[in-house]
């Protein structure tokens, strides 16, 4: 009987109970199967997503369990939260409620998913925490306004990120040569010279981007 019940495809009458007792199993192709059956509790769902996160995303029966318990995934645990944010294809829906959730470690995770928008960007750019912004600071894709806000950011742990973007133009390096933080002016004069040798080196003497 156990052979019957764990053989693959995993039997679509497979109750909740019995789904919660193959979880276990030591075949990580089972525990992939039960993250994905329709009948697995929402519990074991959360338990299984930092192993299979892709699995519980494409679940069938995600959308309703979310519309039955709209806070649900908010109350999974880190590691299987941060697994579900790691997916490329990480919907809107999980997004908005990372973004919201207590600890910052994952909207640090966030700040770096390709898939955001302007708008997600707009509202981590605001983050009570330094290390979400400095990680926003360092995305090659930021609009120019969001980026000279970060520029301008309180803390100079976020404007060292904006120094040092890979690519960024030497002209904007300017104006943190008389930075508040001797960490920040130190990255800019580096990265200044590094241009300067550059347009020596080539013999060009028209605006480059620092390597």
């Amino acid at each position: 009987m156990l052979e019957d019940r764990t053989r693959l495809p995993l039997s679509s009458a497979l109750a909740a109970a019995e789904l919660a007792n193959l979880s276990l199993s030591p075949v990580a192709q089972v525990r992939a199967a039960v993250a994905a059956h329709p009948n697995t509790s929402p519990y074991i769902l959360g338990l299984l997503a930092a192993e299979f996160p892709a699995e519980v995303l494409g679940n069938p029966a995600l959308p309703l369990l979310r519309l039955a318990d709209p806070g649900l995934i908010s109350r999974w645990p880190a590691a299987s939260l941060l697994a579900l944010v790691r997916q490329v294809d990480t919907p809107t829906w999980l997004r908005a409620q990372v973004s919201r959730h207590p600890n910052a470690e994952l909207q640090v995770l966030l700040a770096s998913h390709p898939a955001l928008t302007v708008e997600e960007m707009q509202n981590l750019r605001v983050h009570p925490s330094w290390l979400v912004r400095a990680r926003l600071a360092a995305r090659e894709d930021l609009p120019p306004a969001l980026l000279q806000g970060l520029a301008e950011d309180t803390h100079y742990a976020v404007r060292l990120a904006v120094v040092s973007r890979a690519n960024l133009a030497a002209d904007c390096l300017r104006d943190f040569l008389n930075d508040s933080s001797r960490f920040v002016r130190q990255e800019a004069l580096r990265r200044m010279l590094t241009a300067e040798r550059n347009a020596e080196s080539s013999g060009d003497g028209g605006h480059q981007q620092v390597e």
